[in-house]
């Protein structure tokens, strides 16, 4: 059977608009970055400056993600090329943290609203671990005590430690037992303490011995009733994400300035850091001025 003239054009026509669409939003030597791939991410993005309520510039958040993913590309060949990876055991391992974190509802909740099935997150995850051992090949220079210490003395604001409570957690699986549990302490026959051993004698909680904890730990409602405790005084039960919580407050130190010792780990890491990211970003400007990249964002 012959095709008509029209019928020949209208086919034309469909092929070109198949191959318009298909069109990547970027190439980086030769590999592409599909423009689902960088909807799927700018979705995520937008997301987090709604939660944030950052304004959203359609138009300059698009350049950026798309700016982001071909740094990332580059990075991810060079990191293969050296044979950096990540295992299904250290993607597996991540997730699992996420879910316990989060909850398994949440995660699920939260992959539906970003667009993405298991499989492109565990990707995803993947790409965020090889990423991160690839920028740690970066900044293998030695930080001196004296670059810390003039980093403690010249830094613009004070380095501050938390409000922080030293407390006894009784983590109860059930709703129910922890509402008996709360009675029982009520009628005063045990203190806190005692009970606290009885249930983990009777196997009927998890307790964890005192020790310092900041309040922003927990839930935002879970550390307001904290901060309400005196020292000697239990609430609960708190709703967690998995169990329900019994806690009893020994002491308490408001938030201060920290001294040079308390902080001068966390600055040692922060300015190694700070160098392993200007050495990488170096290497990023190089990498993109000898290769092959091709945009179409429109």
């Amino acid at each position: 059977m012959k095709f008509s003239r029209m019928a020949a054009i209208f086919m034309m026509m469909g092929i070109f608009m198949i191959s318009a669409c298909s069109k990547p939003a970027a190439t980086v030597n030769g590999k592409k970055i599909s423009k689902e791939t960088l909807q799927m991410h700018l979705k995520e993005r937008a997301e987090d400056h709604k939660r944030q309520n950052i304004a959203i510039d359609e138009r300059k958040l698009r350049e950026s993600v798309l700016q982001e993913l071909i740094s990332e590309r580059l990075a991810l060949d060079e990191a293969a090329a050296r044979g950096i990876t990540a295992s299904d055991a250290d993607v597996n391992k991540e997730i699992d943290a996420i879910k316990q974190r989060f909850g398994d509802e949440n995660f699920q909740k939260s992959l539906k609203e970003k667009g993405m099935t298991v499989d492109s997150f565990r990707q995803r995850v993947r790409e965020k671990i090889v990423l991160g051992r690839f920028i740690e090949t970066f900044g293998k220079g030695e930080v001196t005590d004296a670059e810390i210490s003039d980093y403690y003395k010249n830094s613009p604001r004070p380095f501050l430690k938390p409000a922080r409570v030293n407390m006894k957690i009784v983590e109860i699986q059930s709703e129910e037992a922890a509402l008996a549990a709360a009675d029982e302490l009520k009628k005063g026959k045990m203190d806190f303490d005692q009970y606290a051993e009885k249930l983990s004698k009777e196997n009927k909680a998890n307790v964890t011995d005192y020790g310092w904890v900041s309040p922003e730990f927990f839930s935002p409602a879970m550390a307001a009733s904290i901060k309400s405790l005196k020292e000697g005084q239990y609430g609960g039960p708190y709703k967690g994400q998995k169990s329900f919580y019994l806690v009893r407050v020994k002491e308490r130190q408001p938030e201060g300035i920290a001294a040079f010792g308390e902080v001068k780990d966390m600055i040692r890491n922060q300015l190694v850091q700070q160098k392993r990211m200007e050495e990488y970003s170096k290497w990023l400007e190089q990498k993109r001025g000898s290769s092959m990249i091709s945009i179409n964002l429109s």
